[in-house]
């Protein structure tokens, strides 16, 4: 791994960001396969919640992918490939709190609550890439993500109050992590300068998927 003229980004084979590459792609197949467990789990089990919340997981392994993508391209040679895979991340991570909300729909609420909430979250999409069209940046995706794990709190909150929800503590658990992954990312707490803040986010993020996977594998519908 080496740093090459004044650019700081580390590089190693032609591949830049080297760690945030392969933490990337580790957290995509992670995601990937919660989710086709997830999924298939909620289909055959009839669980609308687990199915859209594995959609979640599902948008989150696209994301990964795709960052995975954007982090490898030397911004020197190929500026606008680089732009263009981070744009398809930030865009494909609006469907993770898509997932995230419309989960809370259907384990939490019946009737037109559910229709409201599930309008929302295509609303809430719509606004979202809007304003990462404008601003492309993690902060927007991440500002969009928060607000939908806060939903997903209040929503796991109240079917353990109401209906004794299974799986909730999971979930409860996953979005602790969640946050403490975001503080990673917002103070860019970084190990090592060959393991920076966006790896160790992408780690401890893994541990949040695991947990809303468990919690997922136990929900019911309303």
């Amino acid at each position: 791994m080496t740093t090459v003229g004044t650019d700081p980004l580390p590089r190693w084979n032609g591949i830049t960001e080297p760690m945030t590459v392969l933490t990337n792609v580790i957290l995509g197949g992670f995601a990937f396969v919660l989710a086709a467990r997830l999924a298939l789990n909620g289909a055959a089990q009839g669980v609308a919640a687990s199915s859209v919340l594995g959609g979640g997981l599902l948008a989150t392994s696209l994301a990964a992918f795709l960052g995975a993508v954007a982090h490898g391209l030397d911004p020197r040679s190929d500026a606008a490939g680089r732009d263009r895979m981070w744009r398809a991340a930030l865009y494909a991570t609006g469907f993770i709190g898509v997932g995230t909300v419309a989960s809370v729909a259907f384990f939490a609420v019946r009737g037109s609550t559910r229709t409201a909430i599930l309008v929302f979250a295509g609303l809430k999409l719509v606004v979202y890439w809007i304003n990462v069209t404008r601003r492309p940046e993690f902060r927007v995706a991440a500002a969009d993500y928060g607000g939908a794990l806060a939903i997903l709190l209040a929503g796991t909150v109240y079917a353990m109050v109401r209906w004794h929800l299974p799986g909730s503590t999971w979930l409860i658990a996953g979005v602790a992590v969640s946050v403490v992954a975001a503080v990673i990312q917002a103070r860019r707490i970084a190990p090592h300068r060959h393991f920076n803040h966006n790896d160790l986010f992408h780690v401890v993020q893994m541990a949040a998927l695991y947990c809303f996977y468990r919690g997922g594998m136990l929900l019911v519908d309303r």
